[in-house]
């Protein structure tokens, strides 16, 4: 690269997918301008201060895998690695009517071995129904993927059963993990992402399928981090900043104009938006429609984040699974967080994340308050003794990208027709489901892709 005048270059989107490649493209060098909409950055991965009492809520509960290795690159990188921690090895509490088992691998058998435990000792299904885990996972692991292959248009569900799976190991294994894992059920999501979610975590090394979880908030994590970064290396972050259209001139983009008529050239534009947000941002009379219609065709899943503040301790566990229940999964945001009570001086904040939450997105606040501290009273003994202090809850609508049979088609490369002209965002083609790795991903492939055009053109 010229070390002359650096090469601008302006990201449109303050998200994970915005954030990495704004931290990838400075750290090389360049000069970086982000744009966020919102008065905050994270995109779907942010937190906020509850008006009521000014505490720190994360939007929804967000954990990795040891899988993510782009994401925790990303932390390391921004210097934020020291917030979050990350075990070892896979080990979560699974309770179903009453009843305690783990999903807990080895610490002392080497290699994707080590996870073979987790599916042995796994109490919540029959003997004849761990001896069918371990089948279905010998297929997974011989099991081929390739872009465009028939997995791509058949559901995770049929794949299984025609491998041997029951009802009974789908509903209490398989799907414990797809549902949070793809925001969908098991039944809607593809058969390529679910062979891919399960040969990337639980087939490899035992530290790939450890459940990693932030001690503070997302906002203070990921996006007050990578901004710092950015400004460090003498770019500019705004939030707020709204804008209207990427300009285009001799059919390459040159920058864009904000809502408030401000224009800002550069040398490259990375739009790092939701599907829908692309297209309202793109000129009316660009040549390449037909290149970025197949976003529209893109679906979306909702999740809903229950938080229940109870004024003393009701759950030990960082985290636990919860069967045949609306629960889900449940955090002990409190312990995560590594505090012994919350800001008051006492009590425990829990937060509930609802996935694939169709079921729950239009219910009222006093509904879902009606059934969730009832349902964790029943679960959990210490929470029918419990008074509860604050409860609120979060919807996201638009959490995720559907990883339905047929969607792979309509997700976009992060290099587009348009020259100067890049994409980010986690459904854009990154061989990775809606995740924060898929972002991080994302962000980091459309870096290399300025990058490589750029010095293409002189950098």
């Amino acid at each position: 690269m010229s070390t002359e005048t650096p090469k601008s270059v302006v990201i449109i989107g303050g998200g994970l997918a915005g954030l990495a490649a704004g931290v990838d493209l400075s750290r090389r060098g360049y000069r970086i301008t982000l744009l966020e909409k919102r008065p905050f950055l994270g995109g779907r991965a942010f937190s906020f201060d509850d008006p009521e009492t000014g505490v720190e809520v994360d939007n929804g509960q967000h954990v990795f895998v040891g899988a993510c290795s782009a994401y925790t690159q990303f932390l390391h990188d921004i210097g934020a690695w020291g917030n979050v921690r990350m075990p070892g090895r896979l080990e979560a509490r699974v309770i179903r009517n009453g009843e305690t088992s783990w999903l807990r691998a080895s610490s002392w058998i080497p290699g994707s071995a080590a996870n073979l435990p987790a599916l042995i000792g796994y109490g919540h299904v029959s003997l004849v129904g761990r001896l069918r885990l371990l089948y279905g996972m010998l297929r997974i692991r011989l099991a081929r993927r390739r872009p465009g292959g028939p997995l791509e248009d058949e559901t995770f569900d049929s794949w299984l059963r025609r491998h041997g799976q029951s009802d009974e190991t789908i509903s209490r294994f398989w799907n414990l993990i797809v549902l949070p894992g793809l925001n969908d059920d098991i039944k809607d999501v593809s058969a390529d992402a679910g062979l891919m979610l399960f040969q990337t975590a639980l087939l490899g090394a035992p530290s790939k399928a450890a459940i990693g979880y932030p001690v503070v908030g997302l906002s203070r994590l990921a996006g007050e981090s990578a901004a710092s970064f950015i400004s460090r290396n003498d770019g500019r972050v705004e939030t707020s900043a709204d804008v209207a259209q990427v300009l285009f001139a001799n059919g390459r983009a040159t920058g864009v104009r904000l809502e408030s008529g401000e224009v800002i050239r550069s040398d490259a534009v990375v739009v790092a938006l939701p599907p829908s947000a692309l297209l309202a941002v793109l000129p009316p009379e660009h040549d390449d429609a037909g290149f970025f219609a197949p976003a529209a065709s893109i679906e979306t899943a909702p999740i809903v984040g229950v938080h229940i503040w109870y004024d003393r301790p009701v759950l030990e566990d960082r985290f636990v699974a919860v069967l045949d229940s609306p629960l889900q999964w449940v955090f002990n945001v409190t312990r995560m967080h590594e505090k012994e009570t919350e800001p008051d001086g006492q009590g425990q904040h829990i937060a509930i994340s609802l996935s694939g939450a169709w079921q729950w997105k239009d219910r009222s606040k006093a509904e879902l308050r009606e059934i969730f501290v009832a349902e964790m009273a029943r679960v959990f003994p210490e929470a029918a003794n419990a008074e509860v202090t604050r409860f609120i809850t979060v919807k996201m609508l638009d959490a995720t990208f559907r990883v339905v049979p047929g969607a792979e088609k309509y997700r976009l490369p992060q290099e587009t027709p348009v020259p100067g002209l890049f994409l980010a965002g986690d459904w854009t083609r990154t061989g990775w489901p809606s995740t924060m790795e898929s972002a991080v991903r994302s962000g980091n492939l459309a870096a290399e892709a300025v990058v490589k055009h750029l010095s293409a053109n002189g950098s």
